[in-house]
């Protein structure tokens, strides 16, 4: 039964679909074809509770029937409704669970054939009933993770340049402590240095997160519902990004303190100009700069495996061929057509589509692999009568298609053969399987001409076997797969798949002029490449790859910084030891060593100590990158080229000073 037909508008569907019309409401709009009457429009932040699904309209829940011809509120095995409410005050979380554990235990007694085992569980809402929940919350936590890295090698960075450059300026804090200046006020000068450095680069950063975020929440997926993700820092984020700088500038500045407290000016006034390098001694800055290299090594090794991930992303088999086909969304109950008109309109569009030339081969389903549209049907072992009792093998994903289906989806048919149109509601049933099907139902690899029940004295033959794919996500395991000829199994939703060598572009532009003169007033959801319509499945593999990449690009620039810090004050503080080392006769090989072998070994240390971490963090990385494996050879390989490079274009610079020196000008300066 209906309820009112009345919507409210989004404040986005308000703004571009009627201009922001202020008037708009008491106006009626037509939803398929059904008159309904504007009542209102949402504030512009307003897009109800869930965080990436962005409605266009609210309607009332009873007016489903009308809009999506699917009476799923009147079965009550069906499980697609949310009950969405607020606790009452005072009641904890805990006990409401209890109170819908409560409510499942009633339900499955009264009704104990649909709701037997039936569950009821207490989320937030935001994430499909928190179906995004744990997979999302283990993305953003190895994310966060190894943005703590980030930060962590860039405090390394700066705590080592304050003690390099307080160490350098030794002759200067012994005078001024000389002359009578507190250490009190020294420190607070070189706090006031550390804050300042910190607040510029938390600035520079946060203008920078703000650009990247605002672009990623421009990225719209071609999808048949609206995707939208708002990923826009508030002013909490920011406050936090803010704490942090002002905490990392305070803690790193005061890494010199300890130098400044036990500075005895007639010592340092004494050695002023001396140089020794203790080469068994480690100061801080070259214990940081390890430590720096170390973490810049891991998230390294991390960018490596995401592409490594990306690329196995992309070249594993999805048991179709997503390359020069397009996709047509649509249900023909939207268009008024019913049964036999339904099947009727699905054949006229596939003739239609079919007719483009240049075409190679069309057909339609129910939905495609890999689309938020899928479903699962129970599958029964062989030999099953009772069908009230918990007997079911597996669920399996199911698909009804036209015949032509496999040679327009690119999927290999390995066994028997696909459906004709002959497989009508007049001819036996039959199915097509996937591998996994036939091996966890049957046993076997060629499970054509085996037999499961569907119904009370029925059965379904197997007539064919095609290839494994992937049906619901990139990263789920082998699944089950059956496909029903949709002549025996009508359904409205219908996707169709167009197959062409021509410029997707044109071939758009073709099916979209054919399902017109079919019927004009046909509403279609999307209409695309496939690749395209791929772009959500492949959206967390992307993103994996952007995010470790980017650290990997900071962490790169903080090791190549801190090198060559460490390399260039060295260089700079021995510059009179290597020129008596030139005067002597070294050679410049033995120039280089002296100048640069103490930053080669740490180099190694850090390079050798990161690579570890990054093979020893596998299970970090698992939760942001699909099978991350970082002792892969090619991730290792990788590691070690790219540490060699940092270190070669880092110490080039010094390099060329150490190999450039004047004995004679050294010692006459001196």
């Amino acid at each position: 039964m209906n309820g009112s037909e009345v919507m409210v508008l989004s404040y986005a569907s308000w703004k571009t679909r009627f201009g922001g019309d202020p008037g708009i409401v008491g106006k009626t709009v037509r939803l398929n074809k059904f008159p309904y009457t504007v009542i209102g429009a949402a504030p512009q932040y307003f897009n109800g509770t869930e965080r990436f699904l962005w409605p266009e309209l609210w309607i009332p829940i009873h007016n489903e029937l009308q809009i999506e011809n699917d009476d799923w509120l009147e079965r009550r095995g069906d499980s697609n409704g949310w009950a969405v409410g607020r606790l009452k005050p005072g009641l904890t979380p805990k006990q409401a669970s209890a109170d819908l554990d409560t409510i499942a235990a009633q339900l499955a007694k009264e009704f104990p054939q649909q709701d037997k085992g039936i569950a009821l569980k207490l989320t937030k809402p935001g994430f499909l009933g928190d179906g995004l929940g744990k997979p999302l919350r283990a993305f953003l936590a190895g994310i966060m993770s190894l943005a703590a890295l980030v930060l962590l090698a860039a405090c390394a960075n700066l705590g080592g340049l304050f003690s390099a450059r307080t160490a350098d300026r030794s002759k200067e804090l012994g005078i001024r402590i000389a002359i009578g200046s507190s250490r009190g006020r020294i420190l607070r000068q070189l706090l006031t240095e550390s804050m300042l450095i910190s607040a510029l680069g938390g600035g520079a950063a946060a203008v920078a997160a703000r650009l990247l975020l605002h672009a990623l929440s421009q990225f719209h997926p071609q999808m048949e519902i609206p995707v939208q993700f708002l990923v826009e820092p508030s002013l909490l984020v920011y406050v936090f990004a803010a704490a942090i700088a002002v905490l990392t500038g305070i803690i790193f500045g005061v890494i010199p303190a300890h130098q400044v407290w036990i500075t005895d000016p007639n010592q340092t006034m004494k050695a002023a100009g001396s140089s020794i390098v203790n080469p068994r001694r480690f100061a801080l800055r070259e214990i940081l700069l390890v430590v720096q290299i170390a973490l810049c090594c891991l998230l390294v090794t991390a960018s490596f495996v995401s592409i490594r991930g990306l690329r196995r992303t992309f070249a594993m088999s999805l048991g179709i061929n997503p390359g020069g086909a397009v996709l047509a969304s649509l249900d023909t109950s939207l268009g008024g057509y019913k049964g036999v008109e339904s099947s009727r309109v699905q054949k006229r569009l596939l003739d239609a589509v079919a007719s483009i030339p240049g075409v190679r081969a069309a057909a339609y389903s129910n939905t495609t692999p890999l689309s938020v549209n899928q479903s699962d049907t129970a599958i029964f072992p062989p030999g099953t009568t009772d069908f009230s009792s918990v007997n079911i093998r597996f669920a399996a994903n199911y698909y009804r298609i036209s015949p032509t289906y496999f040679a327009a989806a690119g999927t290999h048919l390995l066994y028997g053969r696909a459906f004709t149109v002959h497989d009508d509601q007049h001819a036996p049933k039959v199915a097509i399987v996937n591998q996994t099907f036939a091996r966890q139902l049957f046993g076997v690899e060629n499970a054509v001409g085996r037999r499961y029940p569907t119904d009370p004295g029925k059965e379904t033959e197997v007539v064919g076997v095609v290839e494994d794919g992937k049906y619901s996500t990139l990263t789920e395991d082998p699944a089950p797969v059956v496909y029903l000829p949709i002549d025996q199994s009508p359904d409205n939703d219908t996707v169709l798949i167009v197959r062409s060598e021509r410029p997707t572009a044109d071939i758009v532009a073709a099916v979209r002029q054919a399902i017109s003169s079919v019927d004009r007033g046909l509403p279609t959801f999307a209409l695309g490449p496939w690749p395209d319509a791929l772009a959500f499945a492949t959206f967390p593999a992307r993103a994996a790859t952007i995010a470790l990449g980017v650290l990997g690009i900071l962490a790169t620039m903080l090791a190549v910084t801190g090198i060559f810090g460490l390399a260039s004050y060295t260089v700079s503080k021995r510059m009179r030891e290597l020129g008596i080392r030139v005067a002597l006769g070294a050679q410049q090989r033995q120039v280089l060593r002296a100048a640069l072998q103490r930053t080669a070994i740490l180099l190694s240390i850090g390079s050798i100590s990161g690579l570890g971490l990054g093979v020893a963090a596998s299970r970090l990385l698992a939760s942001v990158v699909y099978q991350a494996n970082a002792s892969d050879p090619f991730v290792i390989v990788g590691v070690a080229v790219t540490m060699a490079f940092i270190g070669l274009i880092s110490a080039a610079v010094p390099a060329r000073r150490a190999l450039q020196v004047e004995p004679a000008r050294l010692l006459r300066d001196e």
